[in-house]
């Protein structure tokens, strides 16, 4: 299945998120600030031996660099700007600023069901695969 970055500062949504999409099979790696996951994506330093995830689930609220800079980082380097960009927080109204400005993928709202978190992440995947087809 996919390999996807989960980049939350929650250890409680964190561990709930990688239990759900790990029995679907998917391979998660982790991150709780947002330099971590910059630097799990190669781009803080740059690296471009690192290997990259189909997929980041991002939260907007982070340690270290919000939601909302790493996203605009992710899209404007070339090497990650491919990458979908899943918004999981309870700042819904965030949502429609995220969509309009960083051009992420889609968005879940804290709390989620594990039916809600596997549509969103099964819909973007495909969605992905498509486009890198065409």
């Amino acid at each position: 299945m996919a390999h996807i970055l989960v980049a939350d500062d929650d250890s409680a949504i964190v561990d709930l998120i990688t239990t759900i999409l790990s029995k679907a099979g998917h391979q998660i790696s982790r991150s709780a600030s947002g330099l971590e996951t910059l630097r799990k994506l190669g781009l803080e330093p740059e690296d471009a031996s690192v290997e990259l995830p189909d997929l980041i689930l991002l939260d907007i609220m982070m340690p270290k660099s919000d939601g909302y800079t790493v996203g605009t980082v992710i899209r404007n380097r070339e090497r990650t700007r491919h990458i979908p960009i899943i918004i999981v927080s309870a700042l819904r109204e965030m949502s429609r600023l995220f969509e309009a400005t960083v051009k992420v993928d889609g968005f879940l709202s804290k709390p989620f069901s594990p039916d809600d978190l596997l549509g969103t992440v099964n819909k973007i995947l495909a969605q992905s695969k498509a486009q890198a087809k065409a």
